[in-house]
């Protein structure tokens, strides 16, 4: 019985619910931006609440908007796999407006017009069965794209450039080009001072778009590229503006477009040298070394190699990886093998070498290799 006592008397307390966690406590959000951060892991789901890929852990907001605006809400930097949703009307008889699971990795994201005088009830819950934890939220007004007509388009003049504003508004205009369609178009310029490479990408919108550029003028542009989907990349001359529309798919709804635009760097170029001189323990164990270039810093290439010696009648084969970083345009790598098939010795072997590293800022694979004989000593 005494122990008994001392295990009741050492149990953690449970964490209270938190204050929003019923529809009837919802926190009010007086103005936007409003950003929250709370423990929802004892938040508790009411058996009105309704469902958004599950209605676990839910937490409730409250936002009535003195004029009409288009709301944008998320939960990125939460901790656990979010829902997040927004209705209308009263407890039991609530309207759906917006509902979204997963916009990015396990974190949600709305975006809706919102109504003057109309109050906005957001919940945000855990997927279905899992847990809560540590939510993030935040709210804002998506102000209007001001750059709807091609007269009025966003002139670029820094790289990288953002950009983040609501295309639900936007209109097409008569004269505008099509690219899979041209729904709810706003414009941008640029004009780069030197020959490069320029991607726009619009990855982080919510609605399907259509990126193409263009030269020319109002009404007799030449098409530069024009791609259904949320990147495009194009050669750019000095010295020309290129004109670059982003539009929704065919007769798709606009939504939040979030554009990045920065310059491509050229093709990453590797190569990988092995030294002709190697030395070989007295157990056999062989070691080789070398130098790794790069046109740009390249940390973290991933090398695999072999060394292959014949010894009469007999061949010793090893193999070897290891990771290489290229800064300021070389690297030095360094590598003992073991003898797979046999030890090595004194004498001349053959080493392989190969390169293979993922360059992030043309997300594409680069590779190179080499061989050459070595003498062991």
């Amino acid at each position: 019985m005494a122990l008994a006592a001392v295990a009741l008397r050492s149990t953690p307390a449970l964490a209270d619910p938190p204050p929003n966690d019923d529809f009837d406590a919802a926190t009010v959000v007086a103005a936007v931006p409003f950003s929250d951060s709370l423990d929802t892991s004892e938040a508790t789901t009411a058996p009105d609440d309704p469902d958004c890929a599950g209605n676990g852990h839910t937490v409730w907001y409250a936002f009535t908007p003195a004029s009409d605006l288009t709301i944008t809400a998320n939960t990125f930097g939460s901790d656990y796999d979010t829902t997040l949703s927004a209705y209308t009307g009263t407890r039991g008889a609530l309207d759906q407006v917006a509902c979204n699971d997963d916009f990015i990795g396990l974190q949600s994201k709305i975006t809706f017009f919102a109504t003057a005088g109309v109050t906005y009830f957001f919940m945000a819950g855990s997927f279905f069965d899992s847990p809560g934890g540590h939510l993030e939220l935040a709210i804002r007004e998506l102000a209007s794209a001001p750059n709807d007509d091609f007269d009025d388009a966003t002139v670029i003049t820094v790289l990288p450039f953002t950009d983040d504003a609501s295309t639900v508004e936007a209109t097409t205009a008569s004269d505008d080009p099509d690219c899979f369609g041209n729904g709810h178009s706003v414009w941008y310029a640029i004009t780069p001072a030197s020959n490069t490479t320029l991607r726009f990408d619009a990855r982080g919108s919510d609605y399907d778009t259509t990126l193409s550029a263009y030269t020319g003028s109002r009404g007799a542009l030449t098409q530069v590229a024009c791609l259904h989907g949320s990147r495009l990349s194009f050669a750019a001359t000095a010295g020309v503006t290129y004109f670059v529309m982003v539009a929704s798919f065919e007769d798709a709804p606009g939504g939040e477009l979030v554009l990045n635009v920065r310059e491509i760097p050229p093709p990453m170029v590797l190569g990988v040298s092995i030294d002709p001189e190697g030395t070989v323990s007295r157990s056999g164990l062989a070691t080789i070394h070398g130098t790794v270039t790069c046109s740009r810093d390249a940390p973290g290439i991933f090398m695999t190699g072999t060394l292959t010696q014949r010894i009469g009648k007999r061949v010793a084969t090893g193999s070897f990886n290891l990771f290489v970083d290229c800064t300021e345009g070389v690297g030095a790598w360094e590598a003992s093998v073991v003898g797979e098939t046999g030890t090595y010795r004194r004498g001349d072997a053959r080493a392989r070498v190969g390169l293979n590293f993922f360059d992030p800022d043309r997300e594409e694979v680069v590779t190179a290799g080499t061989s050459r004989l070595v003498r062991l000593s």
